[in-house]
């Protein structure tokens, strides 16, 4: 059984953009200019192998479909959507994960103008990855990170199958619903929780379609219903390890939000981690240039 965690099955990029020293996304890879055609900007998304994907027009050409990743501190396109783009190379970088942060040298390629429903996307550098095989390990052709949506508010709502592109930010942190992030490893969403009584960061991850997923290190310091038994194995964009699962005996606290008794992944990346089966029961909103997220209890 093959489990994948932080949005890669084999080749994508989620907490694993790792191309400079400085937290937070590289300028080349925020447009250079962003345009709505209305204030709020809504795009169907769907669910593909746990994660959610929308459609994508690149330099007028598409749609392609790319994986929406929060945990994501980078954009990639398949080397073969580059090729067939003729993505014009403009310089390398090496990326990884926590493990590995640059075990992997990748290309970077300039897209004109990007896409995503009616709000368009000019003037970005992303990272091109031969050998992803991103189409038959994710469903699709790249992976949308967030340095895209630096100065929007992003809203993902799995309920209706959507998400919303709008400007303006969010209220201040109230440590119920709206709560602040720093940033992680590599410029991820690193967020506040409490596993029992254990509280640490984890990176919110809409590419993992996992729930609550964390290092193996804290397997003996939580109380568990038994103890963690293999599920798995799982890998990054440059890592391959076991996973052990085991059910809380507890509360996940995420702001006022409790979960209680969540089944737990244990694995042997050194961050926790926030995926898909934890983040659909919200509707989410991050608000980057304030570094603030909204966790709203999905209806």
């Amino acid at each position: 059984m093959k489990t994948s965690l932080l949005a890669v099955a084999l080749a994508g990029l989620s907490a694993s953009l790792f191309a400079g020293p400085e937290p937070g996304p590289a300028e080349g890879e925020r447009p250079t200019r962003v345009e709505l055609a209305s204030p709020e900007v809504v795009v169907p998304i769907r669910m593909e192998k746990g994660r959610p994907v929308v459609q994508v027009m690149i330099d007028g050409k598409g749609p392609f479909p790319f994986v929406l990743d929060t945990g994501a501190a980078g954009t990639v396109v398949g080397g073969d959507l580059a090729k067939e783009l003729e993505l014009p190379v403009v310089g390398e970088v090496r990326i990884g994960d926590p493990i590995n942060p640059h075990g992997i040298a990748a290309k970077q390629v300039r897209i004109g103008q990007l896409s995503i429903g009616a709000a368009t996307f000019t003037g970005m550098v992303v990272t091109s990855m031969e050998d992803s095989d991103l189409r038959e390990h994710l469903g699709a052709r790249g992976v949308l990170g967030m340095p895209v949506f630096a100065e929007l508010l992003l809203t993902l709502d799995y309920g209706r199958g959507e998400i919303r592109i709008g400007r303006g930010e969010l209220p201040p942190p109230d440590g119920k619903e709206v709560v602040a992030y720093r940033p992680g490893l590599g410029g991820t969403i690193a967020v506040s929780i409490k596993v029992a009584t254990l509280e640490l960061d984890a990176d919110l991850d809409s590419g993992s379609p996992s729930g609550i997923s964390l290092p193996n290190k804290y397997m003996n310091d939580l109380p568990l219903e038994g103890k963690p038994v293999e599920v798995g194995r799982a890998r990054t964009v440059a890592s391959e390890f076991v996973v052990y699962g085991a059910t809380l005996k507890g509360t996940v606290k995420i702001g006022a939000h409790n979960l209680e008794q969540p089944a737990l992944r244990f694995n042997g990346l050194p961050v926790a981690n926030i995926g898909n089966e934890t983040l659909r029961l919200f509707v989410l909103t991050i608000d980057q240039k304030d570094r603030r997220i909204r966790f709203h209890e999905a209806a």
